[in-house]
C-alpha cells in the first residue's frame, strides 16, 4: 500500500491497530485464565470483552471510510506477545507471573492510547466526522480506564504484600 496521502496513512494505522486489537483478545484470555490473582483474572477477561467491542468499533470505522478491514501485522504487538510467552516459559512463581501480566498490559495499554490519539489527530485533519471519531475516541478512553484500573491494582493490598514478599530488607 502506498501512502502519499494522510487518507492512506490513517488506513494504514487504521489496519495496524485493528491487528493490534484481534490479536489482543486471545492475549488477554489467556492472561485471565492464567493470572493466579483473582482481581487480575478478573480484569484482564473484562478488557478482554471490551476489546472484542474495540474490534467491532474499528469495523465501524472501515465501513465509514469505504475500506473492508484486513490487519497489517504489527512489530510493536507481535513482541508483546513474544513477551508474555517469555514469561509463561521464564516465571515459576504465580506471583511473580501476574506482576509481569499486570505490568505487560500497562505497557500494552499506553500503546494502545497513544495509537488511537494519534488516529483521532489523522481522522480530524482529514475531516472525518463523528461517525470516524466516536468509536475511536470510545476505544481510547475505554484503554485510559483499563490503564488506570491496574495502576490502581498494582496498588492494592494484595499487590503490596507480594512486593513486601519479593523486595530485600
Amino acid at each position: 500500500m502506498s501512502m502519499n496521502a494522510l487518507e492512506d496513512m490513517f488506513e494504514h494505522k487504521l489496519r495496524q491497530q485493528y491487528y493490534a486489537e484481534t490479536q489482543l483478545v486471545d492475549e488477554l484470555d489467556h492472561m485471565a485464565r492464567m493470572a493466579d490473582n483473582e482481581q487480575l483474572s478478573d480484569g484482564m477477561a473484562e478488557h478482554r470483552d471490551e476489546t472484542r467491542d474495540h474490534v467491532s468499533r474499528l469495523e465501524t470505522v472501515f465501513d465509514e471510510i469505504g475500506s473492508t478491514p484486513a490487519p497489517i501485522e504489527d512489530a510493536v504487538v507481535d513482541g508483546l506477545h513474544e513477551e508474555r510467552i517469555e514469561l509463561d516459559k521464564s516465571i515459576d512463581d504465580a506471583g511473580m507471573r501476574d506482576m509481569g501480566y499486570m505490568t505487560a498490559g500497562m505497557m500494552t495499554e499506553r500503546v494502545e492510547m497513544t495509537a488511537y490519539e494519534g488516529l483521532e489527530l489523522m481522522a480530524d485533519r482529514i475531516g472525518y466526522g463523528s461517525e470516524v471519531m466516536d468509536p475511536l475516541s470510545a476505544n481510547r478512553e475505554e484503554e485510559k480506564s483499563a490503564f488506570r484500573e491496574l495502576e490502581a491494582m498494582s496498588e492494592s493490598s494484595e499487590m503490596r504484600s507480594f512486593w513486601d514478599r519479593i523486595t530485600p530488607s
